[in-house]
């Protein structure tokens, strides 16, 4: 397995805010802005997506402004720049970025064991077709390559057998694998949905391979956090709030919903992901909290990441006590 130069977007950032909050904000001056790391709108932000739609943020004090990075690195490199205040990343990243002098924290949970489909081209019939092909992945430091790798390997073949590209988030490789250039990429909800409603065909989901994992986190600042507390843990409330309206069946219409609106994906795309999110629960967190053993793991494995160097111990970056704070 080897690698080809990452195509990301860097630092090119587009902060987008609904007009609901922009409203809400002129009419409520005493709202607190709030700028968050997105690397893009799919099911894996569904919390903040509810939290947004049901004012939940609102009620925190807070005027939540988003801004899309397109890529765990853009984001993390945006907060250690301190253009954003919080981060959605995974935690590779925040390892080799307090490797490299930053001081950032997890805050809280993001996205736990991630549910991604290996779209191929039309073309693969079985994961022995993937030998000698190119797939698609963010780029070398991604833990898709983990879970990628995992599921390969529990089919047969080793790294020698394949090459991987970085080309960017889901939208990057959906495209390359649309366009022929890789034959296969993990797309997440609801694009994989999309991709196979259009004739392109699934080898699995990364569910099957992988369990007891932490993908992406909630991140910040370790001194900025220290020092607006209290404004962390109202951002957490709501998001903690949000989560736990996510798992409360009568509010499926307005979860659903929201996610059709926010992706641009057709209801019955909405519902399919949500009827795989209820089916597994093992993305979004129940309590915005975080699986600490999965992000041991995470770190045990640093070199499987791509990282350089060992990172600092794991339990030393978590910082669950906004969290603990916010479900009081």
């Amino acid at each position: 397995m080897r690698f080809v130069r990452s195509y990301g977007v860097g630092f090119v950032l587009l902060t987008l805010m609904t007009s609901a909050s922009r409203t809400h904000a002129q009419q409520n001056p005493k709202l607190t802005t709030v700028n968050y790391g997105n690397i893009v709108i799919t099911a894996t932000n569904w919390p903040f997506l509810i939290a947004e739609q049901e004012g939940m943020f609102q009620k925190e004090g807070i005027d939540f402004k988003r801004v899309i990075g397109g890529n765990t690195t853009a984001t993390t490199q945006a907060l250690v720049a301190g253009s954003t205040d919080f981060a959605q990343m995974n935690l590779v990243n925040l390892l080799g970025a307090n490797s490299a002098g930053a001081d950032l924290i997890v805050v809280a949970g993001d996205a736990t064991v991630p549910i991604y489909t290996l779209i191929v081209h039309p073309s693969i019939k079985s994961y022995a077709d993937l030998k000698g092909k190119r797939l698609a992945v963010t780029g070398p430091t991604d833990p898709l390559n983990y879970v990628l790798a995992r599921m390969l390997a529990a089919n047969g073949l080793t790294p020698a057998d394949y090459e991987m590209i970085g080309l960017g988030g889901a939208p990057q490789r959906l495209a390359a694998v649309q366009k022929g250039g890789v034959a296969g990429a993990l797309v997440n909800q609801p694009s994989d949905f999309i991709a196979l409603a259009s004739g392109f065909s699934s080898l699995g989901l990364s569910t099957d391979y992988v369990d007891n994992f932490q993908y992406t986190i909630t991140g910040a600042r370790r001194d900025w956090a220290q020092k607006n507390k209290s404004l962390v843990v109202r951002f957490l409330r709501a998001y903690v709030r949000a989560c736990e309206f996510f798992y409360e069946p009568k509010n499926k219409e307005p979860v659903v919903r929201v996610l059709a609106e926010r992706t641009k994906a057709e209801r019955e795309e909405a519902e399919k992901t949500y009827a795989l999110y209820m089916q597994t629960k093992k993305t979004i967190p129940r309590d915005g909290g975080v699986n600490v053993q999965g992000a041991r793991r995470v770190a045990e494995n640093w070199r499987e990441f791509g990282l350089q160097k060992m990172p600092p111990p794991v339990d030393s970056i978590i910082d669950l006590s906004y969290l603990a704070e916010a479900r009081k």
